[in-house]
């Protein structure tokens, strides 16, 4: 059965969450486009999104009499090689910019969409499917998207701005574990930084097409609040990263370490156990990534900004400096890095 839903955002473009709803709204919207000319619709996905769900999203669309273009792609990457063969896809069907453009998967299949859209043709119409709970809960609305190139990460972008995204939770019940994680570090964040009371919906294991919505309310609130608030427990995150260089953590798992170390409770390393996140890093000792937060906040001098939050709807800014600094996260890390390593 259908199911729809706007969420809270302040996009100009609509953010629409449901449940079995992503093929009808696309059909609806190719037809509201409809004009003398025929639309060709493209699909930017990859092999894994398109050999779980052709039969419930493409073969639906070819039911209704849309008959999309596919064009598989690596989901694990989003660089300019991925990028050229999405454009000679695109020349070899002789897209039009009156045509539409949908990207359909993860965070680096809707990033390389929207960079494609914007570029080919001086710009394309465009809409987004995004098909994991991170790319629902932080694709969905992103003001830009990034591409990599060679070995830098993120140092390509462009803003996005699509038509229209469709996220359908029925496309998370594939979703591997390891992937669903990167969402809910991002919902234990959006809990520190307004309610603690959104925890319960990863606890009770509540619908996610009613976590979802929570969570956009929650995100609306946060942004009134302080817009920058979203880079709390950032100092962390990205020292185990830029240590690691994701080969040992993923992204999700970096922001989990770094809001228990900012948060530290029992209840929450125990909503942690339950999700399948590590308590306690391994291979890399607290004063390698101590070094690596100081430098990083070396550009601040004795004027760093730092974002504290404890689920009670609060959110402090504060200004450190670099000694007080390096005692406090020296303090927080004490919390996640095991004391034997060295």
């Amino acid at each position: 059965m259908t199911c729809l839903k706007r969420v809270e955002s302040q996009r100009s473009y609509p953010i629409e969450c449901g449940r079995q709803m992503a093929h009808a709204c696309l059909y609806e919207l190719v037809k509201g486009r409809s004009s003398d000319h025929e639309i060709q619709v493209a699909v930017v996905t990859d092999k894994e999104v398109d050999g779980l769900h052709h039969a419930g999203f493409i073969t639906e669309l070819e039911k209704k009499g849309i008959k999309p273009t596919v064009i598989r792609i690596d989901g694990r990457q989003s660089s300019k090689n991925v990028v050229m063969q999405v454009f000679e896809r695109l020349m070899d069907i002789s897209f039009s910019g009156e045509d539409l453009l949908v990207g359909w998967g993860g965070g680096s299949i809707l990033d390389v969409t929207a960079f494609c859209a914007s570029t080919f043709l001086g710009g394309l119409p465009y809409c987004l499917i995004p098909t994991t709970l991170m790319s629902m809960l932080e694709s969905a609305e992103a003001d830009l998207s990034y591409l990599n190139y060679m070995s830098h990460k993120d140092c390509v972008s462009v803003k996005c701005r699509p038509l229209a995204v469709y996220m359908d939770v029925d496309f998370l019940s594939t979703v591997p574990d390891s992937f669903m994680k990167n969402g809910y570090a991002q919902i234990i964040r959006y809990a520190m930084l307004d309610q603690i009371t959104l925890l319960n919906r990863l606890v009770n294991k509540t619908d996610m097409f009613i976590t979802i919505d929570e969570c956009y309310l929650a995100k609306s609130r946060i942004r009134e609040m302080d817009p920058d608030a979203f880079s709390y427990a950032k100092e962390i995150k990205e020292a185990i990263l830029e240590h690691f260089r994701f080969l040992r953590y993923s992204e999700g798992e970096a922001l989990a370490f770094a809001v228990a170390a900012m948060n530290p409770s029992e209840p929450l390393f125990r909503l942690y156990d339950m999700l399948g996140f590590p308590r306690k890093l391994e291979g890399v000792s607290k004063d390698a990534l101590l070094r690596r937060i100081m430098k990083d906040l070396l550009p601040y001098k004795d004027e760093i900004p730092l974002i504290r939050a404890s689920g009670n709807g609060e959110i402090k800014r504060t200004v450190m400096t670099q000694k007080t600094a390096e005692v406090f996260f020296s303090e927080r890390l004490d919390v996640i890095c095991d004391s034997s390593a060295r």
